[in-house]
């Protein structure tokens, strides 16, 4: 096993050995080996079928990647902040949404950070109600 692996494998382990997690030990191992577009793909895929929180896990191994990619790392914690927008949990989409504000200042970043700073606006404005 390459040595870069090693700390998401550990991450995930963790989670799912808490119970923390959605997705199969086998998803996660399999998870591990693909690439962050990949595994964006498969993230999307759940939000797609409104398995919100296996999309959250799945974004989870973007974001525990050390060697991930900014632009997919970027996307993944938009995401998962959409993701707990749709679950309702408003507080902790905001979290995700001004960590996309904060970790993401580059202008490439742009997009993320305006629909981030948008659903901000609609979670304190109290128009949560649908997007």
């Amino acid at each position: 096993m390459p040595r870069i692996y090693i700390p998401f494998i550990l991450i995930a382990l963790a989670l799912l050995s808490c119970g923390g997690s959605r997705l199969s030990s086998g998803d996660v191992r399999l998870y591990n080996t693909l690439p962050d577009k990949k595994l964006a793909e498969n993230a999307l895929s759940y939000f797609i079928d409104f398995k919100y929180h296996k999309a959250i896990d799945t974004y989870a191994i973007i974001l525990a990647r050390t060697n991930a990619e900014p632009s997919f790392r970027a996307w993944a914690r938009y995401e998962t902040g959409f993701c707990y927008y749709y679950l309702k949990k408003f507080s902790r989409a905001r979290e995700e949404f001004e960590r996309v504000i904060r970790d993401f200042p580059e202008p490439v970043f742009t997009s993320q950070r305006v629909l981030a700073e948008m659903l901000i606006g609609k979670i304190d404005e109290g128009r949560t109600d649908g997007i």
